[in-house]
């Protein structure tokens, strides 16, 4: 279903109001005419249009997630390939200066999980003990990462390149730590699961904010704030599919990625996961009709 503007919609609504009044009137005082006959054709035909809307409601969040948002992120390739690069480049600089300065690694890594670390322990043990919290809790935390990464599309994609960056770091070091300490392989075995859909989803995250960026920098056709608009409208369909994605990374990591399930196991699942995502993107038809609409002159 095409969007209207509000104004036009607000006009709309109005002159229907109106045309409802003017056909009370007219069957009142002129009954049976023809004026009557085109009044009711009019009202007839805008009511349909006024009320189907709010009875497609539940069709257009259908749309949405089957056609539009996969749709939105097939679109955003390139944004999303290169919030990709920014991360793992970040990451593999994480490694490597960990690797070579173990003092950067306090930056990321607490006393209390490098002591455990040097017992042969991870800090993710603790998760099994309370999975229903601990995964709420994840959900809540990753969605609110994605959802700075994106927004901070709005400082010219600064912000957003900063926090792809930090993230990066953040990972490099840490699997340095845990390299240093043995645990390089628990580390993976504890992270393939959920980080299948997790990663890619603060990638699209990013893919998003540097959609709304993009104008700010290189306004195309028409002028800098109807762009940023346009571009803000498509960024909020990206990012709104990396919802879903968080919610079951986050349920593999409360429950399955600290449990004591064989790597295998675990890669085997984070491998369906990824697949069935893929799928799901690249299956997925295009939408019916144009969630965006071109700026009215």
């Amino acid at each position: 279903m095409a969007r209207v503007p509000l104004d036009q919609f607000r006009t709309g609504t109005a002159l229907y109001r109106r045309a409802v009044s003017d056909l009370a009137y007219a069957r009142m005082r002129y009954p049976g005419s023809s004026a009557v006959k085109e009044l009711e054709r009019l009202v007839a035909r805008t009511h349909s249009v006024v009320y189907q809307a709010r009875r497609e409601t539940s069709i257009g969040w259908g749309q949405f997630w089957l056609r539009t948002s996969p749709a939105a992120i097939r679109g955003a390739a390139r944004p999303i390939l290169l919030a990709a690069a920014i991360f793992w480049i970040a990451a593999a600089v994480g490694l490597l200066a960990a690797s070579a300065q173990p003092q950067f690694e306090s930056f990321f890594i607490s006393p209390s999980m490098r002591e455990g670390m040097a017992k042969g322990h991870l800090w993710t043990e603790h998760i099994t003990s309370m999975a229903p919290q601990a995964s709420s809790h994840i959900a809540t935390n990753n969605i609110s990462v994605s959802l700075m990464v994106w927004a901070l599309g709005i400082t010219f994609g600064l912000g957003t390149i900063w926090q792809l960056t930090l993230n990066g770091l953040m990972m490099g070091a840490i699997f340095a730590a845990c390299l240093r300490a043995g645990m390089f392989a628990a580390l993976g075995e504890f992270v393939i699961g959920h980080g299948s859909l997790e990663l890619p989803a603060i990638w699209i995250a990013g893919g998003a904010g540097l959609v709304m960026a993009q104008p700010m920098i290189f306004p195309a056709r028409f002028s800098r704030s109807v762009e940023l608009r346009l571009a803000a409208q498509r960024s909020v369909q990206i990012v709104l599919g990396t919802i879903p994605m968080l919610l079951v990374a986050a349920m593999v990591e409360g429950f399955i990625s600290p449990s004591q399930l064989p790597g295998w196991a675990k890669a085997t699942l984070g491998a369906v996961l990824a697949l069935a995502y893929l799928v799901y993107l690249l299956a997925a038809p295009a939408p019916k009709s144009a969630e965006i609409g071109q700026p009215s002159a």
